[in-house]
């Protein structure tokens, strides 16, 4: 009998043992489940039982400097169902008569309510009639809700750089998608339960979050410089036989874009919202390099405005290349070499300047590297290596063969010869604001870097004037009635990619400049691409910048030049035995004496507008970083300091300028221009 209890007992130990030791793999279970696992299969658990399809919410409009809308998002309904309550509470003859509501084929309708879904679209974003006919049917699983279209109420006006955002309300291109994080706003999102086999559960709600609205971006364009710009260049492409053109304005002084166009042969179409070719393609500059090239060469003083070059009489042998020039010229200065648009005297002019100094002065420019401009997809164009040029390169180089540059680039760089000598970031956006008007972003003029000095950039101002105001100057066409205009015409061949060298009768016909030029308010490019031989950019692009330039003048309410125009530009002839027709004099009045002082003592620059204030630095030869907009209220150092860093800050106020006590020592009269915020003196 003790056998038997003690045989009995160690059973029933075994036995409590492995209960107990189930036990506890069980709890052990349980707790990795919850704690280790449970977020994870929680998450599981709602998307096994969840479906959920999200709504674009209301895209924020994009308008110009003056408000003018862009684009903008209008309210359309989107009818959907849940297919089995429609089938089950429905019959054929309803459902065909929701077809026909719907303005759909029965067959059609049919096809979506009988997909394996708790959710299905039947129509999106139909005229709110429509929808309302649809569920006033009464029939249960069919309801309506509210999602947004985008539209552009200016039709293809800036299609290129606004861009197009998709059926789903995503940026596809342009603006749209450059900025598409913050004017998309948040999605609203629709939300159906479903049971562990996957059906829905018909008295489940559904659940709609509430979206909310995206930024408005504030645009640097007018819309009415940008439709002039866009019907010139327009016209001019279909009278020229040209295969596309574009067209850019923009303030020197700010970097602002104020129009960006682009015009194909074939007309405006979806291609042109997708596709910016001012900025995403890249082209040889041709003779607009020559404008450059003098400014580098002067900067790094290896020639002189009035030193003056061989040409050759039109034909002479480089590196075993022939150069040749469209007409036989003899001894020319720079003015000269500009004027005419000598090939011949640009390649000596690079000679003497080097490979490394040029290539330099070129990326100085911005050649060969993205702007930094707020578009997506920007090319960076291409300028090789210096240890890679040979002496005929440097000599293309030069006149602008050999490299290329996009529209962009070309229209930033001599932005800087007409400011002074910097390179500006070009931007489209000023401002963006939320759907409360809270401001989210502002963008103000950024500098990049100096080019050149003040006195080589002024005096490519003056030489860049004779190509339009003199008989002999290439850009004739350029000029602006009671203007003074300077810019360089440029006709440069095209690649033939097939066999790596240049098209002879396939062209690209350009003119680049800045009016006033005694007082730049404006840098207009326009290029052609593809025109056939003998389509001159001083024949076919400079009457385009004209018109355009009288245009935005106008709209601008920019005064025109008075009768002595030349002498209040600050051109004042030589003697008569001089080489040179004009010497270089500040375009603008001379400081104060106190105020003129050596570039190691801080100007003061308080009270100014930042396009004043650039002017003063540029005079002065020192640099600036500049926050906020409006006008100056603090710098760092202040006015009569030393300099002991690289740069001055100052910090803009958008405070009205009359609060503002002006320096009593700027005695110059002022004269406020209101078009665009800027102290005249």
């Amino acid at each position: 009998m003790n056998a038997a209890f003690t045989q009995r007992a160690s059973r029933i130990g075994v036995l409590t043992l492995v209960l107990a030791g189930l036990f506890l793999l069980a709890a052990i279970r349980l707790i990795v489940l919850v704690v280790v696992d449970g977020p994870r299969l929680d998450s599981l658990g709602r998307s096994e039982h969840t479906e959920q399809t999200e709504l674009a919410a209301v895209r924020g409009p994009i308008v110009d400097r003056t408000g003018a809308a862009f684009a903008l998002s209008a309210e359309r309904r989107s009818v959907y169902a849940r297919p089995r309550r429609v089938l089950d509470g429905t019959t054929r003859e309803q459902r065909d008569r929701l077809a026909q509501v719907l303005q759909v084929r029965s067959s059609e309708l049919a096809g979506r309510l009988n997909r394996a879904s708790p959710f299905v679209w039947l129509a999106r974003r139909i005229p709110r009639e429509q929808a309302e006919a649809a569920e006033a049917l009464g029939f249960e699983g069919v309801g309506a809700v509210s999602e947004y279209k985008r539209f552009y109420p200016e039709s293809n006006l800036a299609a290129s750089v606004v861009g197009l955002a998709g059926m789903d309300g995503q940026g596809l291109s342009g603006l749209e998608l450059q900025y598409d994080r913050i004017i998309r706003g948040e999605p609203m999102s629709v939300r159906v339960d479903r049971d562990a086999l996957g059906h829905p559960i018909l008295d489940s709600p559904m659940a709609l979050s509430n979206p909310s609205g995206g930024a408005q971006l504030e645009l640097t364009i007018d819309s009415e410089i940008q439709r002039l710009a866009e019907s010139r260049l327009g016209e001019e492409v279909k009278e020229s036989g040209a295969r596309r053109g574009s067209a850019i304005v923009l303030d020197p002084f700010t970097g602002e874009v104020l129009a960006m166009a682009v015009a194909n042969a074939e007309g405006a179409d979806f291609h042109d919202r997708l596709h910016n070719a001012a900025v995403q393609d890249a082209f040889e500059p041709g003779s607009t390099a020559k404008g450059i090239l003098g400014a580098i060469a002067l900067d790094d003083k290896v020639i002189t405005a009035h030193q003056k070059i061989f040409c050759d009489n039109g034909q002479v042998t480089i590196g075993g290349r022939q150069i040749h020039d469209h007409s036989p010229h003899g001894w020319l200065d720079l003015k000269g070499i500009i004027q005419v648009s000598s090939n011949i005297g640009a390649a000596k002019i690079a000679l003497r300047l080097g490979s490394q100094r040029y290539r330099d002065g070129l990326a100085a420019f911005g050649l060969g590297r993205p702007t930094g401009i707020d578009l997506p997809g920007e090319a960076s164009g291409f300028v090789h290596s210096a240890s890679r040029w040979t002496q005929i390169d440097l000599a293309n180089h030069g006149f602008g063969q050999g490299v290329a540059v996009t529209a962009v680039q070309l229209a930033v760089a001599y932005a800087a010869i007409a400011n002074g000598g910097l390179v500006m970031r070009p931007y489209l956006v000023r401002a963006a604001y939320d759907s409360d008007g809270k401001q989210l972003l502002q963008r103000t003029p950024q500098v990049l870097r100096r080019a050149v000095s003040p006195s080589a950039a002024h005096t490519m101002n003056l030489l860049l004037r004779s190509v339009v105001d003199s008989e002999e100057g290439t850009g004739r066409r350029a000029a602006v009635d009671d203007f003074i205009v300077a810019g360089k015409t440029g006709t440069a061949q095209m690649i033939n990619p097939e066999t790596g060298g240049y098209y002879q009768s396939r062209l690209v016909a350009s003119f680049v400049g800045f009016v006033p030029a005694d007082n730049p308010r404006l840098v207009i490019l326009v290029v052609l691409e593809d025109v056939n031989h003998g389509h001159f950019g001083g024949l076919y692009a400079a009457p385009v910048f004209s018109e355009i330039a009288s245009g935005a003048l106008r709209r601008l309410n920019v005064a025109s030049s008075s009768p002595g125009a030349v002498e209040s530009a600050g051109i004042i002839p030589l003697a008569a035995d001089s080489d040179a027709s004009y010497a270089p004099v500040p375009a603008l009045p001379p400081l104060a004496p106190e105020l003129a002082r050596a570039s190691s003592i801080a100007p003061d620059f308080l009270h100014l507008s930042i396009r004043d204030a650039i002017c003063l630095a540029h005079r002065a030869g020192v640099a600036i970083e500049s926050s906020g907009s409006g006008y100056v209220v603090w710098q760092k150092p202040a006015a009569g300091e030393g300099l002991a860093h690289a740069s001055i800050k100052l910090r803009l106020s958008s405070e009205d300028r009359s609060e503002l006590a002006l320096d009593s020592h700027r005695a110059a009269p002022i004269a406020t221009d209101h078009s665009r915020g800027i102290v005249r003196r």
